[in-house]
């Protein structure tokens, strides 16, 4: 196991149910970690537990939780620390938002939604993922932003979900220098494109194909589990000095 520390630790990773998500708690699982997915919906839940094969999927249970809504979030916690007693790891990619369209026009109720979605979710989880990390003096966080958290999105109409991202930058910082010296970890990624369910149908649009690959010098997207690995390696005992900065995995996107 490329990290033997995982093994035997409890990892909680909300949006879990498909791509970005599903990919780090069957990563977590595979280094033998006890792994609690949290999503909305039961049926795609148990629709991705079915990919989980051999004893990992042991390792793996489902909690339902709109991270956009505290009693859910607190409900979840509590339900972690009854259960096992201890949260070493969360990865906090879950989000949704609403329709908002460009800044001049664009929607109040969808940009609202959109920041509960992917920003209030985030601070969300923080607020009760931290109190109980803090009770065991240890604990790693990640945040899944994205590249779009700094610059601005490359489509019009994206305003709304770029200015949660940079939102979800700013409180990961901050969570970060307010909880260092008392021994937890707090991080988040940037990804670029990803090959995932909600960019699948932008990569049925030819043209919106050709402009993503633009993009990305790489010359393809990245996959789910490669930002799984990224996720894994910043709650390892690797990236120990890794507190605050967020990390981009981007294919050369930003560069």
């Amino acid at each position: 196991m490329p990290y033997p520390e995982m093994e035997g630790k409890v990892a909680l990773v909300t949006g879990g149910s498909s791509g970005i998500g599903l990919a780090t708690v069957t990563a977590f699982a595979r280094e033998g970690a006890t792994v609690i997915l949290a999503s909305r919906s039961e049926s795609r839940a148990k629709t991705a537990l079915k990919t989980i094969k051999g004893a990992e999927r042991e390792n793996v249970s489902w909690i339902a939780c709109d991270v956009s809504k505290g009693k859910d979030v607190a409900k979840l916690c509590a339900a972690i620390a009854k259960k096992h007693g201890r949260l070493d790891y969360a990865f906090n990619n879950g989000g949704s938002g609403g329709y908002v369209g460009p800044v001049a026009t664009g929607d109040e109720t969808g940009w609202r939604k959109t920041m509960d979605g992917y920003l209030t979710s985030a601070f969300l989880c923080l607020r009760y993922q931290i109190p109980l990390m803090l009770e065991q003096g240890h604990g790693v966080i990640v945040n899944n932003a994205s590249v779009d958290g700094l610059r601005g999105y490359p489509f019009p109409g994206g305003a709304a979900y770029s200015a949660a991202k940079h939102g979800v930058i700013g409180l990961t910082r901050s969570a970060a220098l307010e909880n260092a010296k008392a021994g937890l970890r707090i991080g988040a990624i940037c990804p670029g494109w990803v090959d995932t369910p909600a960019i699948a149908r932008y990569l049925k649009d030819p043209k919106l194909k050709a402009e993503i690959l633009r993009q990305t010098p790489r010359g393809k997207i990245a996959s789910a589990d490669e930002i799984a690995a990224s996720v894994l390696w910043l709650c390892s005992d690797g990236a120990s000095y890794m507190i605050g900065s967020p990390l981009i995995i981007d294919g050369g996107y930003m560069a």
